[in-house]
């Protein structure tokens, strides 16, 4: 039996919101499945000096809710705009530029812990 694609007018949006489904989907998973503290691996290629302040970011994320560490990747790793990032995740733009400010906010803090920590 052959599946038939939803009529859509937007396929880029509607290919971008399953990805985002698919990465709350796996946060929930990977939460359930490790420690706060831990964190995913690095690649071998990644670049050893800034190591320790990498892992601390990627720490500070995965403390984030999965609606703002998704909100982030969009917008400050992924490049995308608030609006795009709304229309994404299907969320308010109101909603998206708060959880982008307040995981500007939690990741400078995590930076700041880490610089006030360090030797």
């Amino acid at each position: 039996m052959a599946h038939k694609l939803p009529d859509v007018d937007n396929i880029r949006g509607w290919l971008l919101r399953i990805a985002y489904r698919r990465f709350l989907d796996h946060h929930r998973r990977e939460t359930r499945r490790r420690d706060l503290g831990d964190t995913h691996a690095l690649p071998p290629d990644a670049p050893t000096s800034h190591h320790g302040t990498r892992l601390d970011i990627e720490r500070a994320m995965n403390t984030l809710p999965p609606e703002r560490r998704a909100c982030a990747m969009l917008c400050l790793a992924l490049g995308h705009s608030h609006a795009d990032a709304a229309h994404i995740t299907g969320l308010p733009l109101g909603t998206v530029k708060s959880h982008v400010s307040r995981a500007k906010t939690a990741l400078q803090d995590a930076l700041r812990a880490y610089e006030g920590s360090t030797p």
